[in-house]
């Protein structure tokens, strides 16, 4: 299995990732529709408060380990010379990081202030969050079809998962044009709970392959320095 260096522990945080967020994810329960009643989407922000706030605290911390495993996985990709797509998968991650953390710290402040705001404010808000995580899918396709260029060309992981990532972008891009009124097409719709399944999959794939490569790599790695 080979010992597991700091490398190898970075490559790791993907698989760390996908089980918190999940977990994160699944404690409050099913949410309300971004068009639902002022009444119920109250309501729903006040019985699930506790549960809310400890999912706004499980996503933080879900968050600082997506970081820690894009930079390694990234930096797969630039040391195998693919520096610009390596560019893209980082900027993508980061910038997926930077919309959830709003999404996330908008649904946690509504959870705080529901009690107190007019009720058709915290609706709007409620709405406008529901929106905002759309935007998530734009990066994460951003970052999936970079991924699948970077695996063409640099074969520093398998041909079967540049396939998979490429598959992964075309769910990606229709979860971020699921934009219908209502519907499976609707923002925080079902299309759009897939996309988000298939994005938890995927990095749990990718921090898999990027474990095994890790460990592989002082087997493989040049005696002498390149330098």
């Amino acid at each position: 299995m080979g010992r597991w260096t700091a490398e190898r522990w970075a490559a790791a945080s993907g698989i760390a990732f996908a089980v918190v967020l999940l977990v994160a994810s699944l404690l409050p329960g099913s949410p309300k529709k971004y068009n639902a009643s002022a009444a119920s989407i109250a309501s729903y922000l006040h019985d699930k408060h506790k549960e809310i706030l400890i999912g706004g605290v499980l996503q933080g911390i879900a968050l600082v380990l997506f970081l820690w495993f894009i930079a390694s996985f990234a930096g797969t990709f630039r040391e195998a010379g693919q520096g610009r797509l390596a560019t893209i998968v980082y900027g993508a991650g980061v910038a997926t990081v930077a919309i959830a953390a709003i999404g996330d710290g908008t649904m946690v402040a509504l959870a705080r202030i529901s009690y107190w705001v007019d009720p058709n404010t915290v609706r709007a808000l409620y709405g406008i969050d529901s929106f905002f995580y759309g935007r998530l899918f734009w990066t994460l396709t951003a970052l999936a079809v970079a991924t699948t260029l970077a695996v063409r060309r640099s074969r520093v992981l398998p041909e079967w998962y540049g396939w998979l990532s490429a598959g992964g972008s075309v769910v990606f891009l229709i979860g971020a044009l699921s934009e219908k009124t209502k519907g499976f097409f609707s923002p925080g719709g079902a299309m759009e709970f897939i996309a988000f399944l298939v994005f938890l999959a995927w990095v749990l794939v990718s921090s898999v392959l990027l474990v095994q490569r890790t460990a592989d790599a002082p087997m493989s790695a040049p005696a002498t320095s390149p330098m």
